[in-house]
């Protein structure tokens, strides 16, 4: 019995210096991630002029479904993979990563021709709502941009490595280096080219190949017992990668028409400018958010770990903890609310005519946003998802159609967009709690 305790007391002593690892150097690699975001916002605001940010942005968030597309294998991987280093069966999680690589090119190939096709029949003048550029200029920027960040999207699942493997922190670290390569870019863009979002395009793709294949290489040179081998593919192990993905894909494909929708919806029935902006009000209230991310992901090992282990109690007091932390959450908030207008005049050195409902409403999307990740990345993590899914799909049903009828039948302006969004997700922030608890309590 003695033993068993100091086991358990050990086990609860690798969880905290794990987890006070990963989020303080997370913090520390967000932090100044942030800063070089903040400080190349006004640079890029500048460089594009304020119509053709909001084209980019808008472009930028419409690409970038593909993080989203990938079956949910990237999610799946993360639970399936933590649970086999968790065992230590490496060859189970070589199959996994096998099979996860395999999966997500084809997956890859096909959106790509999707996209093309899309890219091809699609007029963006009449969809962007502009004429600043050529339907020949939207197609080829928007065909780059899919093809480098294609090939991004395949290298992006080393992710799921690192946080499977317990060190989240290093994926803070790819993206601090990410946007470091970014702000030195678009500097020197401004020295020597006009503007140009095909150059930008080329920049962000590439950046995403580069801190992909790079980080990659990384993980696999100190990991070389679970390096991928086509040999390794199992249509057994697709099964069982999608069996959990599945969900988790449907969930994904609803997160689509939920959080990427927004900057397209305010193009086409409002204009560019108006994303500009969004973008700028949405970019520094999401901090908390990704801050609250960094916080929480390197749980979502420690919980399948947990969990697997039957130590309830330890999750029970993070849960409860997390809640304490909200609190602060919440007075944060409050403060930027009051700050945002002149500290977003200063940053950008531009006035946007920010108006107060899309601040309130955007204080308020943060709130319930955070309130919803601290449960889901729990049940996420022990695989527990058909609530959550169905739950994103009905506020899928309801986003697209809700915003455009509070875009066109209210004064709110952009803020109509995020209000529509608010309405889409609260239930996740109620139910969640209650559903994790529920569980616990078994």
């Amino acid at each position: 019995m003695r033993h068993c305790l100091e086991c358990n007391r050990k086990l609860k002593m690798d969880r905290k210096k794990i987890l006070i690892k990963n989020i303080s150097l997370g913090l520390v690699f967000k932090s100044i991630n942030m800063l070089i975001v903040f400080t190349t916002i006004p640079i890029l605001l500048n460089y594009l002029d304020k119509e053709l940010y909001g084209i980019w942005a808008t472009i930028f968030s419409l690409v970038n479904i593909v993080i989203f597309v990938d079956g949910g294998i990237g999610n799946g991987l993360k639970t399936k993979l933590s649970e086999a280093l968790s065992q230590k069966n490496f060859a189970l999680a070589k199959t996994y990563i096998s099979t996860a690589y395999v999966s997500i090119i084809a997956i890859s190939f096909l959106i790509f021709i999707i996209a093309a096709i899309f890219i091809y029949v699609t007029d963006f003048q009449k969809l962007f709502n502009t004429t600043l550029l050529s339907n020949g200029e939207f197609q080829i920027i928007l065909l780059v941009t899919f093809f480098l960040v294609i090939i991004g999207f395949i290298l992006t699942l080393y992710k799921s490595l690192y946080y499977a493997n317990q060190q989240a922190s290093k994926v803070e670290l790819s993206l601090l280096i990410y946007q470091i390569i970014i702000l030195i870019s678009i500097t020197l863009l401004m020295q020597f080219y006009t503007k140009s979002l095909l150059l930008i395009a080329i920049i962000y793709g590439g950046s995403t190949i580069l801190i992909g294949g790079w980080f990659s290489f990384q993980f696999f040179r100190k990991n070389k017992q679970i390096i991928p081998k086509i040999s390794f593919f199992s249509k057994e192990k697709v099964k069982s990668l999608m069996g959990l993905s599945l969900e988790f894909f449907v969930i994904q494909l609803s997160m689509i028409v939920i959080f990427t929708t927004d900057n397209l919806i305010i193009t086409n029935l409002i204009g560019p400018k108006d994303v500009a902006t969004y973008d700028v009000v949405f970019k520094l209230f999401n901090l908390l958010i990704t801050l609250s991310a960094i916080a929480l992901d390197p749980l979502w090992a420690l919980y399948t770990d947990a969990f697997q282990k039957k130590d309830f109690t330890w999750i029970k007091k993070t849960l409860v903890r997390l809640n304490k932390l909200f609190l602060v959450v919440v007075l944060i908030i409050i403060v930027l609310y009051f700050i945002a207008t002149p500290f977003i005049k200063f940053w950008t050195q531009k006035d946007l005519e920010i108006l107060n409902s899309l601040l309130l409403l955007m204080s308020l999307f943060v709130l319930i946003r955070i309130y919803g990740l601290i449960y889901m990345v729990f049940l996420n993590a022990i695989g527990n998802i058909k609530l959550q899914m169905w739950m994103y799909i009905f506020g899928a049903i309801i986003n697209i159609p809700l915003s455009m009828y509070l875009v066109k039948n209210t004064d709110l302006g952009s803020g109509a967009v995020i209000l529509g969004t608010i309405l889409s997700i609260i239930s996740l922030s109620i139910l969640l709690p209650i559903q994790t608890f529920a569980i616990l309590k078994k």
